[in-house]
């Protein structure tokens, strides 16, 4: 027979853990729905004709301190004409990163430079193909006057929903995310490292939160923090464990956001006056609310239906999105693009 044993009001099987939930709650007054498309032929901003970007998606954000949102997207589409000698109309060059200073989200994000040199969008890093297919970045932050990423390694694609990590890691750019060099913050995909494979960010003051799934769609949420001055340093990082902090340590992590969650970010909303997460369930889009970055975090509530748009995946906030309008990226596989979404908000 099993031991079940009350922790902070999380119930606790031995072998299993359940992560806690705050009382139900629903903020959201409708389901979230289409701005605009922000990348493609006919969106917006133009991306093959600026950026030569045909194709992208995730597009995960973050404010860089000086007024502009970083966007660094995942496998993009880009032209050469030598893919043409491979029997490929696109080269695939892994990860790109645009910028904006816009502030004004009613009628779509639009991107204002990029990393690269003049209408082409770079590379900014190489995956090895001996041993990755791609690395793509799931999180970025500002902190110490410097930009960095969360970027995980992808050894193998599964199927909808699964892949496999080699490792995720800290890289750093110290020009504004033109140019990004790895750090030695590497955790390799096993024991407690596992739990953080995909990360989201959220700085609330000198702390930088990270947010942790598993690789693929169908792990719980994991949280650890460190003070932003440590963040290239793995061993200085408290993880949340049964309601206490335990440093150093990634395999005492418990849930603070249950299985199945993927691609996630997490803001403050001053608006709600509450933390709010979005990530991908096997449902669609799942908002959750909490008052404490650690939670307990709501049980959530539906926001994107699954398919609608079709093949939607990875929701994430726009740093700048404040008041009584959600706005965030969403991808789409097929076709393959991101867009611009909006969530009418309410209060109690």
């Amino acid at each position: 027979m099993a031991t079940v044993v009350a922790v902070a009001a999380t119930t606790v099987t031995i072998g299993t853990v359940v992560a806690p939930t705050a009382p139900a709650a629903t903020y959201a007054a409708g389901a979230a729905t289409t701005v605009a498309r922000l990348t493609g032929p006919g969106s917006i901003n133009d991306t093959p004709g600026r950026y030569n970007i045909y194709g992208t998606d995730l597009g995960t954000m973050w404010d860089n301190g000086r007024g502009e949102i970083l966007a660094a997207f995942g496998d993009t589409q880009t032209f050469n004409g030598w893919s043409l000698l491979y029997g490929q109309l696109w080269y695939w060059q892994s990860n790109a990163l645009l910028r904006s200073t816009d502030r004004n989200l009613s009628d779509g994000m639009t991107f204002t430079s990029h990393a690269g040199p003049p209408r082409q969008a770079k590379r900014l890093l190489k995956p090895d193909l001996r041993k990755e297919i791609t690395i793509i970045p799931t999180a970025g932050v500002a902190a110490n006057g410097r930009q960095y990423m969360s970027v995980m390694s992808v050894k193998h694609w599964g199927q909808p929903g699964v892949w496999y990590t080699n490792w995720s890691g800290l890289v750093a750019s110290d020009d504004n995310g033109n140019n990004w060099r790895a750090l030695n913050a590497f955790r390799p995909n096993g024991g407690g490292n596992k739990k953080f494979q995909m990360t989201a960010f959220l700085k609330v003051g000198d702390t930088v939160y990270t947010y942790g799934t598993p690789d693929g769609r169908f792990g719980a949420v994991y949280v650890a923090r460190v003070n932003a001055k440590d963040i290239e340093n793995l061993g200085a990082y408290d993880y949340f464990s049964y309601g206490n902090w335990v440093r150093g340590n990634p395999s005492a992590a418990t849930p603070v956001m249950p299985a199945p969650t993927g691609e996630m970010s997490v803001a403050y909303n001053s608006y709600l006056g509450k933390f709010i997460s979005l990530g991908q369930s096997d449902n669609g889009v799942v908002m959750r609310t909490a008052d404490d970055p650690v939670g307990p975090w709501t049980s959530g509530e539906l926001v994107v239906p699954m398919n609608n748009p079709l093949t939607g995946y990875a929701p994430f906030i726009h740093p700048w999105s404040q008041g009584s309008t959600l706005y965030f990226t969403y991808s789409v596989s097929v076709g393959y693009q991101v867009y611009l979404m909006r969530l009418p908000l309410r209060r109690d």
